[in-house]
Parts: C-alpha cells; sequence; structure tokens
C-alpha cells in the first residue's frame, strides 16, 4: 500500500513541466546521449524538487526536558500526568514503536503530553513527521495554531504544517489571498501540497479525524493517505466521541497503523474500560499480537503497549494540580419553555440565573441538546430580562450561524472566558449546544445543561471554574453542575434522536443514586463513566441502542477495507468509481450547505436584506482564483439537514457558472422572499426556514 502511493506520488511529481522541461534541456545539452548519465542527473535534482513540493521532513532541535518543548510553561509545575511521562517513556520505546493512551479529565494538558511523547516515540521509531487528528472543525481550527506555534518553537526552520478539512481554506491566515508555487515563507503551505490527497505528505499535519478515516475506505487515491500516515506520529485526541461506526473505523485505522508500526498518541477524558480496551487490542493485532490481555486504564493516567512484544504498561493513578469537588444538582422539569410553567424548564433556567441577575455579576453557560432548544431559550432571557436596565448580556453560539458570525462570537467569547480573558463589566449568559463540548476553551462560573450522557455531563462541566481567577461571583466559589432532567420520556420528543434514550436513563438513574454527593475529580470519573454503561442501570431499552451499535458497526465493516493480515490484492481497496468527496460526506451527518440570499420580486438574490448593492449581489460569475470572492460567500454559508430542503424549488439553485468552483458548486441557496412591507422564510418539508440575525438559522 505504501509502495503503491510512493509511486504515485513520483509518478505527479516528474510530470510537473518545469520538471520535464528541465530535463529535456539538460538532455539535449549532452552529445552523448548517455541514459546512465541522465539517471544521476535526475537523482541531482530530486532533493530540489522535493523542497519546492515541501515533501522534506522537519528538523527537530534536540528535546532536552518538558519545559525546554514548550516556553509557555516556563516557571509553571508541570501536572503529575506530564510529570510522569516525562520520567518513564524514554525506556519503554527502547524497542521502537508502540501505542501511547493517555486518559485525563480536561484541563491536565493532555495535548502538551501527545507532543512531548511524540518527541520521544518518533525518534525512537524513526519518523519524524507528525499528524494530529481532532473531532470537528472547530478544534482542529485552534489546535492548527497552536501546533503551528509549537513547530515554530522547536523546528530549525519553520516547517509548513497543513489544514486538513473541508472548510479550511475559509481560514485567512491559512490561506492567503496570494499563493506561490515557491512561498517567501517556509511555513506558509505552497499551491503543490494543498493539492487534493497531498495534505497528509506535508511534515506536519492536523485534521480531522475523518481525513485518516478516508485512508481505511476505498478510493483510488487511498495509498497517498497510507504514504503519508505511515512516516509519522499519529495523534488522535477526543478518541472517545465517535458514534458505533466512528469507533468501528478508528479500530480499523489502528489496526492499520500497528501492521505499520507507526506510533500513536491517543488522548481521552472520559473513555470507558471496553473501549480502551478495544482501542489498545486493535494496535496490537496489527504488530501481530492476537491475545487480548485485560487493560486497565488508570485515571488519570497513561497505558503504553510496545508494538514489538506487545508489553502492556500501565501508570499509577496520577495525582492532579487540579484536583477538586463538582457540585452537581439535577432539577426534574417539564420540557418546556413557557416560565409560567412551575416546574417547567424555562423556569428552572430562570430560578437558576436569579443570583448572576440580582447580584450584577458572574458567568453562566447553558448547554442545550438542540439548536432549537438553544434559540428558545435566548429568546426567554431576553423577554424574561427586557425591562431590567441593568440586565445582563445574553449571546448565543451554535453550528447553524454563518460561518463569519460563528467564528466572530467564538473570538469574543474567548477574550471574555479564556485563559487570560477578560471580563465584561456585565455579567453575561452563553446559551449553547454541543460545540461547547469539545471546541471552546472557556471559563464560566455556573454550568446548567440540558440531561445528555454522564461522560458529556462531565465534559460539558470541564466548561465551569476552568481557570484560577480572583473575581468569582459569592454565589459561585465552586465548580458546580446543573442538570435539567425532562419527566416522562426519554429523550422527550423535542430533541429527536440526539442520544439514545437508553444513555440518558442510565444517566439519570446514576444521577440519583449520587443523593446529593459531590463527585471527585478525577477520582471518582472512571468508575463513574464505567458505571454508566455497566450491568446495574441495565433495563429492556438497552436493547435497542446495543441493536442500533451492532447495525452502525456492521456498515463500517462492510465499507471499511479488510484487516491488513486478510489483504493478499490491492485491486479491491482501490476499485471503486465513489468520489472521495462521497465517502467523506458519508463519514458524518448527511448534511449540506445553504447560502442565505434575499429574492426580489425581479428575480434577483442578493446577500443583505435591504442594501442592494453590486457588492451584495449574488455574483454570477466568479473567477476560480479568486479566493477572496470565494471565502466571503463561503463564510455566510449555513450547514443544515440535507432532509430539510426535500422538494425544494429553482430558485435554491447557484449559477451555473459556480459548477466548476471547488466548495461552491455544491452549495444550495436558501432565498427569503421580499416584498414592500416584509421578508419572507423559504418553505421546504412543511417547515418555514429563515435566519435571525441573533439566532442564526431558525426553523419552525
Amino acid at each position: 500500500m505504501v509502495t503503491t502511493g510512493l509511486v504515485i506520488l513520483a509518478d505527479w511529481l516528474v510530470s510537473q513541466l518545469p520538471w520535464i522541461r528541465d530535463r529535456q534541456r539538460r538532455w539535449d545539452r549532452d552529445p552523448t546521449r548517455d541514459w546512465h548519465a541522465h539517471v544521476r542527473r535526475a537523482r541531482r535534482a530530486a532533493p530540489k524538487t522535493l523542497r519546492e513540493a515541501q515533501l522534506v521532513p522537519p528538523t527537530w532541535r534536540r528535546t532536552r526536558s518538558f519545559h525546554n518543548l514548550f516556553p509557555h510553561l516556563h516557571g509553571k509545575p508541570l501536572h503529575p500526568l506530564q510529570t510522569s511521562l516525562a520520567q518513564s517513556l524514554r525506556p519503554l520505546v527502547a524497542n521502537g514503536p508502540g501505542l501511547l493512551l493517555i486518559t485525563a479529565p480536561p484541563g491536565e494538558g493532555k495535548t502538551e503530553s501527545a507532543l512531548f511523547a511524540e518527541r520521544i516515540m518518533g525518534p525512537a521509531a524513526g519518523t519524524k513527521s507528525l499528524a494530529f487528528l481532532l473531532p470537528t472543525m472547530a478544534t482542529t481550527d485552534a489546535m492548527w495554531a497552536r501546533v503551528r506555534a509549537y513547530a515554530r518553537a522547536n523546528c530549525r526552520t519553520p516547517p509548513p504544517v497543513t489544514l486538513l478539512h473541508a472548510m479550511a481554506w475559509l481560514d485567512a491566515e491559512y490561506t492567503p489571498d496570494q499563493l506561490t508555487t515557491v512561498t517567501s515563507s517556509p511555513d506558509v503551505v505552497a499551491e503543490w501540497l494543498r493539492g487534493r490527497h497531498r495534505g497528509f505528505l506535508a511534515g506536519i499535519a492536523v485534521g480531522t479525524w475523518d481525513q485518516a478515516a478516508l485512508a481505511v475506505l476505498p478510493h483510488r487515491f487511498m495509498a497517498l493517505r497510507w504514504l503519508g500516515l505511515s512516516g509519522k506520529t499519529v495523534i488522535i485526541d477526543e478518541v472517545h466521541a465517535y458514534d458505533a461506526h466512528g469507533h468501528a473505523l478508528t479500530l480499523r485505522l489502528l489496526e492499520w497503523l500497528g501492521a505499520l508500526g507507526v506510533p500513536v498518541v491517543l488522548l481521552s477524558a472520559t473513555v470507558t474500560g471496553d473501549t480502551a480496551a478495544a482501542l489498545v487490542h486493535a494496535y496490537r493485532r496489527g504488530a501481530g499480537h492476537h491475545d487480548t490481555p485485560p487493560i486497565n486504564p488508570s485515571y488519570p493516567g497513561w497505558t503504553y503497549t510496545d508494538h514489538a512484544t506487545g508489553t502492556i504498561t500501565t501508570s499509577p493513578t496520577l495525582g492532579s494540580n487540579r484536583a477538586h469537588t463538582l457540585t452537581v444538582d439535577t432539577i426534574t422539569c417539564t420540557h418546556t419553555h413557557n416560565p409560567d410553567h412551575a416546574r417547567g424548564r424555562a423556569r428552572a433556567i430562570l430560578d437558576l440565573l436569579t443570583p448572576l441577575q440580582q447580584i450584577g455579576a458572574g458567568a453562566a453557560l447553558v448547554i442545550c441538546n438542540t439548536v432549537a432548544d438553544a434559540q428558545a431559550t435566548r429568546d426567554l432571557l431576553d423577554t424574561a430580562w427586557a425591562s431590567h436596565t441593568d440586565r445582563a448580556l445574553v449571546r448565543i453560539l451554535h453550528a447553524r450561524m454563518p460561518a463569519r458570525q460563528r467564528a466572530a462570537i467564538t473570538r469574543r467569547l474567548q477574550r471574555w472566558t479564556g485563559p487570560h480573558g477578560k471580563r465584561p463589566h456585565q455579567p453575561f449568559v452563553v446559551v449553547t449546544t454541543q460545540v461547547a463540548e469539545q471546541s471552546l476553551d472557556v471559563d464560566f462560573d455556573l454550568v446548567i445543561s440540558d440531561l445528555a450522557p454522564f461522560a458529556l455531563l462531565l465534559q460539558r462541566a470541564g466548561r465551569g471554574h476552568r481557570h484560577p481567577r480572583s473575581d468569582r461571583p459569592v454565589w459561585a466559589k465552586t465548580p458546580r453542575l446543573a442538570v435539567l432532567i425532562p419527566v416522562g420520556q426519554l429523550p422527550p420528543p423535542a430533541w429527536g434522536d440526539v442520544y439514545p434514550a437508553s444513555v440518558l436513563r442510565r444517566t439519570r438513574d446514576l444521577l440519583t443514586t449520587l443523593n446529593d454527593q459531590p463527585i471527585n475529580v478525577p477520582g471518582d470519573v472512571q468508575r463513574l463513566v464505567d458505571q454508566v454503561y455497566g450491568p446495574e442501570f441495565a433495563g429492556a431499552d438497552d436493547t435497542a441502542r446495543l441493536a442500533d451499535d451492532a447495525q452502525r458497526t456492521a456498515t463500517a465493516h462492510l465499507t471499511a477495507i479488510g484487516a491488513p493480515a486478510t489483504v493478499r490484492d490491492l485491486h479491491p481497496l482501490t476499485n471503486t468509481a465513489e468520489h472521495p468527496d462521497q465517502i467523506t460526506t458519508r463519514l458524518g451527518a448527511d448534511s449540506v450547505r445553504v447560502l442565505p440570499t434575499y429574492l426580489t420580486p425581479d428575480g434577483h438574490h442578493w446577500l443583505h436584506p435591504t442594501h442592494y448593492t453590486p457588492r451584495t449581489a449574488l455574483p454570477d460569475r466568479i473567477n476560480p482564483e479568486d479566493r477572496g470572492t470565494i471565502r466571503r460567500l463561503m463564510q455566510a454559508t449555513i450547514p443544515i439537514n440535507s432532509q430539510w430542503l426535500t422538494g425544494r424549488d429553482p430558485t435554491t439553485h447557484i449559477p451555473e457558472t459556480w459548477s466548476n468552483i471547488p466548495g461552491l458548486r455544491d452549495l444550495i441557496l436558501l432565498p427569503h422572499y421580499v416584498t414592500r412591507t416584509a421578508i419572507g422564510p423559504y418553505r421546504a418539508a412543511g417547515k418555514a426556514i429563515s435566519l435571525d440575525p441573533q439566532n442564526g438559522l431558525v426553523r419552525r
């Protein structure tokens, strides 16, 4: 597989016109027409071509200590996890590659621990390159900036760091408007390396998990992904964050990485013992070890698996500089947004936020399970506090917002609540959805959450009291999570199938058994996470969840390539006419991107509801090289469920001239019908869809 990728890469490199012209010119100058001399000249020219394509691995400075790698840690004590790895990891990698599983709650320095481990494990395995994989585009964008700064500080020459996800080119810092084949700055990714299927060939790559999962799905150019991954240390963050389908693909990915002898680091805040064992054994199986010794991960702690011998070493349970008790308040309420309902969800939220509003100090995070609930909650607070002269600020953040608006709100919240954030003078409340579980490094005084699987509740609780502050309000001196538990059916009809009913019930039953006792973090975390999936909370509704998981797993096994030990022929791995973009789409939700427009009676689409100027007109023709215009349009797009537009009409069709422009060619217009007196929504599948300036895309 790797050899196939190498042949493809070599073919692409020597098919470039500059290479061909240079070889032809030098051949014409050689009167001897000596083929051996031709080969020698080509070999001498190859390193320059590799440098111009940015395919030279990074040159790292010598790693002397943990603090040496991370200047921002100078003068600060290491977390016990970091100290343990600094003391114990080097002797364990003597045999070459291996797999390191790190389990610790948020804020324990897992990212720095993974990068430190790569500097130990990579050289031991003979690899100099790095791939960092994350579950979402938002976390990937943030990690790209961190890894790029890390590489600048630790490489002799700043290397290019590729950003790999479907919307990466929207990042103006990553994709400047003007790119040349050879850039003046060595860490700017040049045009050639940005080509399709080439991102993992860079010495350092940061991408979403699905970019690596494509390597275990059959398509024509999968071998290039294995060529890129095979020479790297692969770090997978939040390895617990995938459904049964994604978990099965991750296991197959680890099996192949094990077969190729690739060093791997896995990070998780809330992995169950069974999931940890499956991950470790998949890698060991690829490495040729088919026994399944028990895996008992420590928390916080780490488990190292030696590739050559299969030996498993687990650290003792480590201490924590951030150990604390988490108070969990459970409020049973009817799922309604009517504040007059005495035992309703709306009244519960208003009561929980009363101290913030009365005292006029503090910050609260309200995490909802659906965008519709988040929008209704923001409207609730806006209405309830409308008459207050010193009312709290209310902001909303979710995935169904234009990309530009979501990025701006995220930056503002991180300025307010990040590690060095400066809060506004007013109290404020942020209403959000699951994007807060992984995407935001924020710190609030109180976290309110709808009922969710226990592991996710812990992730959400980690957004409270995340950083040390001296200005906590008197009503929030200790970490607190308030969980809103709906009465009756789980999940409530309004939530749809966002989480399996049995996991919600198991979480509710576990919270009930706590009897208002606080949770010791991290001491109680692993036991409680495992308990949610243990036999003590088993019920009839587990059957449906297990059946659904089995179906998703079977689908993954049906579509994925075989285990490396079973592959005898490369043809089935690439014998498909399916486009990789179609495969990538299936890895996530069945979603499409819409571009909201405003359709006037004369049939013209505009990008602004009232201002009609050449800049706000929907462009009919766009130069494919005009990155500024393309980026401006894409930053106004919103991802939605494709089923929302069932039966859509021709007004949603993009201009025909966009069909050759990547990104734009897949968009769907979402027209709002403009009249003299009103702006009407677009109607499809029996619902009205419209863009609200505060709430984002609303569907009623």
